[in-house]
């Protein structure tokens, strides 16, 4: 390099006097950009210097100044642009990578540069990776020892990086999150508070992508950041920006499988869940307008500790450890006694719904972990409908495995849970609570008995039979909710529950051990027209024939049993007048796409019955003709209302039976009549009611 290339003192003094002009008309961007040439030139001559010689302490102090000059001078949006479409940024990476001593003041201005022309400026931020500055960042944040110089670093990786996915990509690449959470690993809080936020938000943004979230979970960032969670928690409001930042991490990566399967390996769930029970913020000396928001901060970083905690019970592989861990489960179960922290119990009630996912681990939460008192404790004194909503998930789960429905009946689980189907606000709770019913009722006569009315099986129910509207029991409260609602799947789970219970009520097992008087009671209850109309619906609706034959079944046992009316079935087979059903899968257009008035439920009957699609099953065709077969024995009946009897001999019944019948000759020539026998003899068995 000639000598006429060198800095004179009389250049240091011009551009000491250019610093001090743009500084002076730092609100008129413009002479940045005049002046900029001249720091180009300035760069390049010291980058000429150093290749030559990179340990003049002198022309490193200009470098400084330099890049100080174009940092403050990117404080104004207006001088973002033109210093990015110079040369500097090129220059200043280049000039770094001579920095062998990592000097850092020279390091500290050399990154303001690089932060502050990326400030909401996308174009600048793929200069600077093209320039190849995250290297040089990268190099910066894990070889320099100096907190101002990390600092520096962090901030500006926190602004080159936003929003910006091919940065990220690459310092991903870089291996740069290491060092990141090396930063926030410091002993010292207090002197490094700034830097380990800025690290840590940095962090959490890297996180949202696959790659940042499985570099911080393969370098234990995870246990890494639940102990700065653990310190930082003594003081939350002292350090709410960091505490935060690092929830922020967690919430970023707790979705993945490796992240919740890296809290359970790594015995995370207990410190986390005592950050959840002692940590707090104080309303003292606060203004109103502090309180709120300093609650509503903290609220939303609790709740992202919850969904963590929760997310962590989600991975198959942890179901088995976490819940063979007495210590986490005790702790779960004693969180649902705490009233005053609905938070805690929602959080609980989520995690045991996760570990409850199979039948042996529900079976021992009910026998061994006790759970059922619990989470009754819940469903009774919680105001948060999301705590009432998990636990009633966590019983639903419960009830699904045939050995607890007696216990369960017993704690007074259907007692808690029905006022619930009054919330229809909460449509995911009424389904919770249907499903309770539902499942406890299956082959339960105990529970039966309890649903149908509102009284525990030990009662005399004959004694004092309940008159609609004496008392709201579980069953006047479902059939209500079946009533009012409009949501397909829970008029469908309600009215399959009103299956069950005449199922049970009138062939389980264990309704044998009850008096005749109270059986009669029972079923005088369910055949009444608010529990046959919702099954007669359910049957109508031709889109499930699963659904169609549980109907059906159910009608069959009602349509020949004691009522203390009139015949609701009957009522229901000679009725013209229909309703239609919700449909599941509504189509919105123009034009209705189905034409075709609802069927009656006779017409619905014989339809299964010829069934012309050919998608009934043979032992579905043969139910409706029992039913049918029922129902004419029951209209014949002395007593009867004879009007009943002669609607079904005019409805058309005989005419298009004898139809299906020629059906099946004609089939049988062709060898296939004989695989319908059931169908044929049950078809005869009702045209013999008809002759």
């Amino acid at each position: 390099m000639s000598s006429n290339t060198d800095p004179t003192p009389q250049d240091d003094a011009g551009f000491a006097n250019l610093v001090q002009d743009v500084k002076l008309s730092s609100s008129n961007p413009s002479a940045v950009e005049t002046h900029l040439p001249g720091v180009v030139d300035r760069l390049e001559t010291a980058l000429a210097k150093f290749e030559q010689d990179g340990n003049d302490q002198g022309s490193w102090d200009q470098v400084s100044n330099t890049f100080q000059f174009l940092a403050d001078s990117a404080r104004e949006e207006k001088a973002r642009t033109p210093i990015g479409e110079s040369q500097a940024v090129a220059l200043l990476v280049q000039i770094e990578a001579l920095n062998k001593q990592r000097l850092p003041h020279v390091d500290i201005q050399a990154l303001r540069v690089l932060a502050n022309i990326c400030v909401d400026h996308e174009a600048n931020r793929n200069k600077v990776l093209e320039a190849g500055a995250f290297e040089t960042i990268n190099n910066i944040l894990r070889s320099s020892t100096h907190p101002d110089a990390v600092k520096t670093a962090c901030g500006a990786l926190l602004n080159t990086t936003m929003a910006c996915e091919a940065a990220q990509t690459k310092v991903i690449e870089l291996g740069t999150i290491e060092s990141l959470l090396e930063v926030l690993k410091s002993d010292d809080i207090d002197e490094n508070e700034v830097s380990m936020t800025i690290a840590a938000r940095v962090t959490a943004n890297l996180c949202e992508s696959d790659g940042g979230s499985q570099s911080v979970i393969k370098l234990s960032g995870i246990n890494t950041v639940v102990q700065l969670l653990v310190r930082t928690s003594k003081d939350v409001e002292g350090y709410m920006d960091l505490f935060d930042a690092a929830t922020d991490i967690l919430r970023a990566v707790a979705s993945k499988e490796a992240a919740q399967i890296a809290i359970q390996k790594e015995g995370l769930f207990i410190p986390l869940m005592e950050i959840l029970e002692h940590t707090g913020i104080s309303d003292e000396g606060k203004s109103e307008e502090e309180k709120k928001e300093d609650d509503k901060k903290f609220g939303e970083t609790k709740a992202a500790l919850v969904e963590v905690v929760v997310s962590a019970t989600l991975a198959d592989e942890n179901m088995v450890p976490v819940f063979n861990n007495k210590k986490v489960m005790e702790r779960f179960l004693t969180w649902l006694k705490l009233s005053d922290r609905e938070d805690l119990q929602t959080c609980a009630a989520l995690c045991l719904g996760n570990v409850a996912r199979s039948d042996d681990h529900c079976v021992k939460l009910v026998h061994e972990y006790h759970a059922v008192e619990p989470l009754i404790h819940v469903v009774r004194k919680a105001t948060d409908l999301k705590a009432s909503h998990a636990a009633t998930g966590v019983l639903r789960n419960l009830a699904l495995a045939e050995r607890n429905r007696e216990l369960m009946g017993n704690a007074g689980v259907i007692q808690a849970c029905f006022p619930l189907l009054k919330k229809d606000n909460a449509l995911p709770l009424q389904a919770n609570v249907v499903g309770i019913l539902k499942r406890l009722s299956t082959n339960d006569g105990h529970n039966t008995i309890r649903i149908i009315s509102g009284r525990e099986p030990f009662e005399t129910l004959s004694s004092t039979p309940n008159t609609e509207g004496d008392i709201e029991t579980p069953l006047s409260t479902l059939v209500d909710v079946i009533d009012r609602s409009d949501d397909f799947a829970l008029k469908s789970e309600g009215t399959r529950t009103l299956c069950n219970l005449v199922k049970v009520t009138w062939g389980s097992e264990g309704m044998r051990g009850f008096d005749t008087g109270s059986i009669t009671a029972l079923q005088q209850t369910l055949n009444k027209a608010n529990v046959v109309l919702p099954i007669a619906a359910m049957t109508r609706n031709p889109k499930y024939v699963v659904l169609q034959n549980e109907g059906v079944i159910a009608l069959t046992l009602l349509v020949t049993s004691p009522s203390q009316d009139k015949n609701a079935v009957l009522d229901s087979l000679v009725s013209v007048e229909v309703t239609p059903q919700p449909d599941p899968e509504t189509t919105i257009s123009e034009e209705p796409l189905d034409q075709t008035k609802p069927l009656t439920l006779l017409e619905s009957l014989l339809s299964l019955i010829k069934n012309q699609d050919g998608k009934c099953p043979d032992e579905v065709r043969t139910n409706v003709c029992v039913l049918l077969r029922n129902a004419l024995d029951a209209a014949s009946r002395e007593g009867e209302d004879p009007a009943y009897l002669t609607f079904l001999k005019d409805s058309g019944i005989k005419d298009s039976l004898t139809e299906v019948l020629k059906q099946l000759d004609a089939e049988s020539e062709g060898g296939e009549g004989k695989k319908r026998p059931l169908v044929r003899n049950a078809i005869q068995e009702v045209l013999s009611r008809l002759a």
